[in-house]
């Protein structure tokens, strides 16, 4: 085979895999009948200019796990192959690997608990019906978001979860943020708190995702001089870069003493640190020094991520 028909292979190869082109399309091009296109996509593959890699999300990245395990003292790092840069779909995979690894962790006759956003809420969709796990009281984390999306609902999401682990749901009438301090203590003296409080006490693994602050306004961007957010946050070490729960956090992983967090009616920091065995999911980018600070803050034992996401975590992590 000569240089030419090499270069025809690679361009025809990159029509059909890169730019989406049909057959059909690709043999009127080159004057070719369809039959031919098919044939030299083949000989493609056997020549080695095309490789076909099957990225297996139940294979873990050990080597990253490790690192990850090691630096952030982690019972267990999931990192699943980055096989999309389609955020919705990598959530996807990633809490389908969580919830394979959650399984065999959940007991009969415990007390599980779930935080509001999309991977909560897809991990509760996703786990399967099928199980022999049973008498499972499940109680949501925080109070009722403000959001109307699905994925925010949490006590439709705690009922449909419930019916899946044939347990009891436990649902919190009590919005997520109030207006001040007096309506807090007030809300948290009510009698329909009280079964929500004391399963806090009770919960032997939770669910939680890892939620990044809003991009920085214009007014915050002058006032940075044109910074990047690393320098920001180098500059401002005490700024919140997450929040789990949503309960805000800085870099360091210390839960901040803000009006934000004083207004909240969910699982404090004390809570989430008595839980035994509290997992999160979260990846992509946007992720990066949200999750950074979250494991800093000592509370989560377990992460489901991606790998692109662990490699920038970890070049993050040596930086600020």
């Amino acid at each position: 085979m000569d240089n030419l028909d090499i270069q025809k292979l690679v361009e025809i190869s990159k029509m059909y895999y890169n730019e989406r082109m049909t057959q059909e399309v690709i043999s009127k091009y080159f004057s070719i009948s369809r039959s031919a296109v098919s044939l030299a996509l083949a000989e493609a593959k056997n020549v080695g200019i095309v490789r076909t890699q099957i990225n297996d999300p139940s294979q873990n990245n050990e080597n990253l796990a490790k690192e990850m395990e090691s630096i952030f003292n982690l019972k267990k790092c999931i990192v699943v192959p980055s096989g999309t840069y389609d955020e919705s779909v990598l959530v996807h995979i990633v809490v389908s690997q969580a919830v394979r690894f959650a399984l065999p962790l959940m007991k009969s006759h415990s007390c599980i608990g779930v935080s509001w956003g999309t991977a909560c809420y897809e991990f509760m969709h996703y786990f399967p019906e099928d199980t022999n796990l049973c008498d499972i009281t499940v109680v949501p984390l925080i109070g009722i978001s403000p959001l109307l999306t699905q994925t925010y609902q949490l006590n439709e999401s705690v009922r449909m979860f419930s019916n899946k682990l044939r347990g009891n749901p436990l649902f919190i009438y009590s919005p997520g943020f109030v207006e001040n301090i007096e309506d807090k203590k007030k809300i948290l003296s009510c009698d329909f708190m009280r079964p929500i409080l004391e399963r806090w006490k009770d919960v032997d693994f939770a669910i939680v995702g890892i939620g990044r602050e809003q991009q920085r306004t214009e007014i915050r961007q002058y006032k940075c001089n044109g910074e990047n957010l690393l320098q920001e946050i180098k500059n401002n070490p005490d700024i919140a870069v997450g929040d789990i729960c949503a309960l805000q956090y800085n870099i360091k992983g210390t839960f901040l003493d803000s009006e934000h967090n004083q207004r909240l009616i969910g699982a404090d920091q004390h809570i989430l640190a008595g839980i035994e065995n509290v997992l999160a999911i979260a990846a992509g980018p946007e992720k990066v020094i949200p999750i950074v600070g979250a494991l800093r803050t000592g509370v989560i034992q377990y992460l489901a991520t991606d790998e692109n996401t662990v490699v920038q975590i970890l070049e993050t992590a040596k930086k600020i």
